[in-house]
């Protein structure tokens, strides 16, 4: 079962006044710091490859791990969630995430990074994720897609940044020391948790199924559901072995990391653009979504065609982020249109629950055919399909 907090007062957006605000960018920095750290796997995959002497098969666990975790903490600890606050919640995930980073300086094998870097964070890192973006959800009414979108540009900003701060530790403090100032930032997730206060005067709480039906009726949700698995499938392949393909063209280790910088200002660009669009746009949701997934399989298929030299790196990378912000820009009210706002929780409970599943499989399947070709590029290509 899941617990499902109802409205106790229809007028609590408008009194809230300009503090929602102070909410919206507390939930960016959420997501700028879980979102950056999150998708920095590349880079942390050469190091622990190189630090441990395992394969790309056994490292790319770690962030695969990470990524699952997450996204399924977010589905299963819902009830958590709806019962001790989005406040709670997000403050807690930042303790849980903030002791797995530091208890990964201890690590002496890969496998006890499986259970730091990759469960205990991720634990956190799912604890404070969701519940950031539904509070913005409890404090607006009107203007709820810009703000959301405000929100989401979290994800590309934190891309940006983390990759070159990352580099730029692994340089002067070494693995164990970047570990440990990643666990103090991940701790600011407290502070931005502690601005969330709850609006629901008198709320009701009631029980509904944690995996109902209901939003499956809809037949076109099913294709969505299906896009989100082979999405997050893709997306996982490419953020965990992009530096390391640009390396073996001889990329040097610090302008492979920043490929990934990349993809977040052409992230974060197309968040910015569309959250001022608002609906002004020609497309649809649901046409706009389907049209990024199409162009992002197209543009990631051919993406070895594109990465013998730098300047095709960098062209792919800005494609493949604008792609990537289209999708997860439109995806929330897209899933809202197709079940509902009363059913959108447990929409989006299916949708993350294919994120994790295609964040799972990703990395180690195309770390098997890595080891099987002694090829990047097929892997690639697996992404693309």
């Amino acid at each position: 079962m899941i617990v499902i907090a109802a409205k106790g007062d229809s007028n609590m957006v408008e009194e809230t006044g300009d503090w929602k605000w102070a909410v919206v960018v507390a939930s960016f920095f959420v997501q700028f710091i879980i979102c950056g750290i999150s998708y920095s796997i590349g880079i942390f995959h050469i190091v622990f490859k190189d630090i441990f002497e395992h394969d790309h098969f056994d490292t790319s666990w770690v962030g695969s791990i990470l990524l699952y975790v997450t996204a399924l903490t977010s589905i299963v600890l819902r009830c958590f969630m709806s019962q001790f606050g989005f406040r709670i919640s997000v403050m807690l995930g930042g303790v849980i995430s903030s002791i797995g980073l530091g208890l990964g300086m201890f690590v002496t094998d890969l496998y006890q990074v499986y259970l730091t870097f990759g469960v205990i964070t991720g634990i956190g890192f799912g604890l404070a994720c969701t519940p950031s973006i539904m509070a913005v959800e409890q404090y607006f009414n009107h203007k709820r897609f810009q703000a959301l979108s405000i929100v989401m540009g979290g994800i590309g900003a934190g891309i940006i940044t983390f990759p070159v701060v990352i580099k730029y530790l692994l340089e002067y403090a070494a693995w164990r020391g970047t570990l440990l100032t990643l666990s103090g930032i991940s701790l600011n997730l407290c502070v931005c948790g502690a601005v969330m206060f709850p609006v629901a005067k008198g709320r009701q709480v009631r029980l509904m199924p944690l995996l109902s039906c209901l939003p499956l009726r809809n037949i076109v949700f099913h294709g969505m559901c299906i896009a989100n698995l082979f999405w997050s499938f893709g997306s996982t392949i490419i953020y965990i072995y992009l530096p390391s393909y640009a390396m073996e063209f001889g990329t040097d280790f610090g302008t492979a990391s920043f490929l990934i910088s990349c993809i977040g200002m052409s992230a974060f660009t197309t968040r910015m653009v569309f959250a001022f669009m608002g609906h002004n746009s020609a497309l649809d949701d649901i046409t706009s979504v389907l049209c990024s997934v199409g162009l992002g399989v197209v543009v990631t298929g051919i993406c070895p065609l594109l990465i013998d030299d730098y300047a095709g790196q960098i062209g792919y990378c800005i494609l493949y982020g604008f792609y990537s912000g289209y999708w997860t820009t439109f995806l929330q009210q897209a899933s809202r249109e197709l079940v509902g706002p009363e059913y959108i929780a447990m929409g989006n409970g299916y949708l993350s629950f294919m994120i994790a599943l295609g964040s799972l499989l990703g990395g180690p399947a195309a770390g098997l055919l890595i080891q099987e070709e002694a090829e990047f590029e097929y892997a690639f290509y697996l992404a693309g399909m």
